[in-house]
C-alpha cells in the first residue's frame, strides 16, 4: 500500500479546509435567506396585511399584439386589512406620462390605508407606444368594473370605492368619471364611483400640459397622437357640464410644477362653476414625485389631508 506524500497530504487538507469554509458559507447563506424572509412574513403579519398579487381583472383573447404585454396590464394587487368586513377601497392607479409605470409592491400606501381599515388596490394598465389612447382609460374602467363586482369576496363595501390617481393615473381616473361613455359601456354609472383623488395631475387639460412641457412632446405623441382635435377629446376639463351625478373629486397640487396648479385651479373653479362638490389643496412643500412616493410615511402631511378628506365624505354617506 503506497504511503501519501506530504505534499499530497497538505493538498488533501488545504481540499477539507476550503470545503468547509463553502459549506459554512453556504449555511450562513441559508440562515440569512431564512431569517430575512422570517423578518418579511414578520412585518406583513405586524401591519395585519393580506396580499393577494396578479389578478387578472380583464382578458382581451382578440388583442393582436403581444399577449404576454396585454396579459401583464390586466393585473392588479389586493391589499387586504386583517377581520376586513365591509371596508371602503382605494382603487390606485400610477402615473408615467402613459408610457411607463407599475402597480408596484408593498408601498407606504398599501401599508397606511390597510392601517385606516381601508383596501387598498394597485392596478396595471396598457401603455403607450403599444397601446395608444383610450386603451388607458378602457382599462382603469375595467379594472373598476371588476373590483365592484368582486370586492366582496375579500370584505370590501362595493359602495364604497374611491379611485386615486398620480399625475397621468389622476387624468384617467378623473375621465372615466366625467365622459360617461367608459363606464356606461360596462353597465356602470360616475356615481358607482364614491369619489376621485387626484395627485398632483397637470392633464385635466392636455393642450395646457403639452403646451408647458414640450420637451415631452414625443411621449404625448405617443399616447394621444398629434391631432388637438384628440388632445381635447382626451381632457376631463372638456366634459364639465350641467346636470352629471358625480363623486367628490379632491385635488392635491404639488409646489414644483406652475402648470399642473394652473390646470388645477382652472378644474377646481369649472367644477365648482358647475355646482359640483370639489376641494382643493396646494402642498407647497411637495414635489411631483414626492406627492406620491412618501404618501403615508408617518411625517407625510398629505395622507392626513386624504384620510379627513374620505372620513368626512363618508359621514355624509
Amino acid at each position: 500500500m503506497r504511503r501519501t506524500s506530504r505534499k499530497e497530504m497538505i493538498k488533501i487538507r488545504h481540499y477539507q479546509k476550503y470545503r468547509f469554509i463553502i459549506l459554512i458559507i453556504i449555511l450562513l447563506t441559508c440562515l440569512s435567506l431564512n431569517f430575512f424572509t422570517q423578518l418579511s412574513l414578520a412585518q406583513i403579519q405586524w401591519n395585519n396585511i393580506h396580499i393577494y398579487n396578479d389578478i387578472t381583472y380583464y382578458e382581451d383573447n382578440d388583442d393582436g399584439l403581444n399577449p404576454q404585454l396585454q396579459n401583464k396590464a390586466h393585473l392588479l394587487d389586493i391589499y387586504q386589512p386583517n377581520n376586513c368586513n365591509s371596508c371602503p377601497v382605494i382603487i390606485y392607479i400610477h402615473g408615467g406620462t402613459w408610457v411607463l409605470g407599475d402597480k408596484g409592491g408593498l408601498s407606504y400606501k398599501a401599508k397606511a390605508f390597510t392601517a385606516q381599515n381601508y383596501i387598498y388596490i394597485s392596478i396595471n394598465y396598457r401603455l403607450s407606444p403599444d397601446y395608444p389612447f383610450p386603451a388607458h382609460a378602457w382599462d382603469v374602467a375595467r379594472a373598476f368594473f371588476w373590483v365592484k363586482n368582486n370586492i366582496q369576496n375579500y370584505g370590501g363595501d362595493p359602495q364604497n370605492i374611491y379611485l386615486m390617481g398620480h399625475s397621468a393615473g389622476g387624468h384617467l381616473a378623473a375621465l372615466i368619471t366625467l365622459d360617461g361613455r367608459y363606464l356606461s359601456d360596462l353597465g356602470l354609472h360616475p356615481s358607482d364611483i364614491s369619489g376621485i383623488i387626484g395627485l398632483d395631475s397637470a392633464a385635466y387639460h392636455l393642450p395646457s400640459l403639452f403646451s408647458a412641457e414640450p420637451e415631452n412632446h414625443y411621449l404625448f405623441s405617443w399616447a394621444f397622437g398629434d391631432s388637438s382635435q384628440d388632445w381635447g377629446k382626451a381632457s376631463p376639463l372638456n366634459y364639465i357640464k350641467e346636470g352629471l351625478n358625480i363623486p367628490p373629486f379632491l385635488l392635491l397640487v404639488a409646489g414644483d410644477r406652475e402648470v399642473s396648479k394652473t390646470v388645477n385651479q382652472t378644474f377646481y373653479q369649472r367644477l365648482h362653476q358647475y355646482g359640483y362638490n370639489v376641494t382643493l389643496y396646494n402642498t407647497e412643500e411637495k414635489d411631483h414625485v414626492s406627492i406620491d412616493y412618501d404618501l403615508g410615511k408617518e411625517d407625510d402631511p398629505v395622507f392626513p389631508i386624504i384620510l379627513n378628506w374620505l372620513t368626512q365624505d363618508r359621514k355624509k354617506k
